[in-house]
Formats: C-alpha cells, structure tokens, sequence
C-alpha cells in the first residue's frame, strides 16, 4: 500500500513538470491568464466591500468574518481548479474516446484523467484567495497554532469539489460526450463564498448532508471565529467528511464505469 502511494505521488508529480513546462513555453499568454483571474476576482470581491458599506453584517457575520470565508472558499476551490478540474472533463474522454487508451494502461483511471491536466488559469485565482485569506487572519487576529490546521482543511475542501465533479461528470457515460452535470461545481462554489445561514432550512440540510458544500469554508471557518465552542469538533469532522465523499463519488464512478461505451462503437 505504501509503495504504491509513493508510486503515485511520483507519476503525478512528473505529469504535473510536463503539464507545467508546456504551457510556460507561452509566457504572455501564461501571465496574461493569471492576471485576468485576479481581476475577476477582485471585482466579486469589491461587490462584497460595496455590500458592506451598506450594513454592517450578514446574518451575525461582519466584514473580517465574511472576508475570512471569501479567501478559505476562493483557496480551496483554487487547488481544486489548478489540480482536479479534469473530474469535470469527463464528457470530453467520453466522446473524444481518449478514456480507452486511459482504460488499457495499469494505472487507476481516476489518477490519470486528474493528472492529464494542469490548469494555469487556476493559478490566479490560487494566488487571490491566499493573499485575501492572509489579509482576513491577519485582521481577525487568529493565533498560529490554529493555522496548524489551514492546510488540511483546504485540501479537504478541493477533494470535495473535486467528488461533486466526479459524481457529475460521470453522467457522460449514460449520454457520450453530454456535458450533463458538469458545470455544477461551478455552480456550488459560489453558494461556498457565503455562510449557510443565510439559505433557507432545506438548502442547510443539504449543503449540511447530501451536498456537503458547507464543509469546503463554511463549517472550517467556524473554526477560526472567536467563541465558536464546536469549532475544533468541525475541524476534525471535515477531513472524515471530505474523504467519505470522495469514496462515496468513487463508487458513483465505477458503478457509471460498467455501462460506458466507446465513442467509437
């Protein structure tokens, strides 16, 4: 088991270096798509500035809170964009027929499709969402011990956005090459950059339970807020909920796995 873990983190770390190194061959174009994220993104988070001006929280969330939720959902989703985005790019193997050559090789199918792909474009919204979240801890005061925690908490997020798309994606099986539901991590990330109490009582139950969007930044930064007595309950629970997702989309995947038929049939 453990051989073939390093197994892995080698194989994705050298596709990574040649994914890196082919688009760097195109240095305009590569800084140009950084910078055009970090605008777009600048101007979502002026409207929240603007929002601010006008009243001073959001259901019990001031400013420093709301900016700390911003920049924990904008980092997590960015991991997920740079690195896992090809679990929405499943209709794309489905009717190109690249997912056969990907089915000859002995190598788990899962892993090579997200490792087929790096997405500079994620990169600028990376670098966003670190520099808001910085801003936020620094503003909010937090202690570093409680930093110690940031890291597996982001990763924990990015792995469900990347099980969303995984269980979406895996439509494209039943339609070859539809895009079905791929889009929909898209879509949820931006339910991610606002806290789950301002939803009515069923969208918490199901960003809570069935869709757990609500642990990609919401329940973490609970964490991070003073006074929050579960906070440290919250962070130990998210990794758990993260990884069973992610078995959970694995199943989903495999189950669609039985019924794919090549584009070329």
């Amino acid at each position: 088991m453990k051989n073939m873990l390093l197994r892995y983190i080698k194989l994705y770390i050298h596709f990574t270096k040649i994914n890196i190194s082919s688009f760097m061959e195109y240095d305009a174009d590569f800084l140009f798509g950084i910078v055009a994220l970090i605008l777009k993104n600048l101007i979502n988070l002026l409207i929240i500035f603007f929002i601010f001006h006008l009243i001073d929280n959001i259901k019990g969330w001031d400013f420093n809170q709301i900016l700390f939720l911003y920049g924990f959902s904008s980092t997590s989703f960015a991991i997920w964009h740079c690195f896992f985005i090809n679990t929405i790019s499943l209709p794309f193997y489905t009717r190109t027929g690249l997912l056969d050559s990907f089915l000859l090789k002995p190598v788990d199918v899962i892993f090579q499709i997200m490792a087929d792909s790096f997405d500079e474009d994620g990169i600028g919204d990376l670098i966003f969402g670190i520099i808001v979240l910085i801003i936020a801890i620094v503003r909010l005061k937090i202690v570093s011990i409680k930093l110690i925690f940031l890291p597996v908490l982001l990763l924990s997020g990015s792995l469900i956005y990347a099980s969303l798309g995984l269980i979406s994606s895996s439509i494209s099986f039943f339609t070859i090459g539809e895009t079905g539901l791929s889009n929909l991590v898209m879509d949820f990330f931006e339910f991610s950059k606002y806290p789950i109490t301002i939803y009515n009582d069923i969208l918490k139950i199901v960003f809570t339970v069935l869709i757990p969007i609500g642990f990609t930044a919401f329940y973490p930064s609970l964490f991070y807020i003073a006074n929050y007595k579960y906070g440290l309950m919250l962070v130990l629970i998210t990794p758990v909920v993260s990884i069973l997702f992610f078995l959970i989309s694995y199943k989903v995947w495999n189950l669609a796995l039985r019924h794919y038929s090549s584009a070329g049939n």
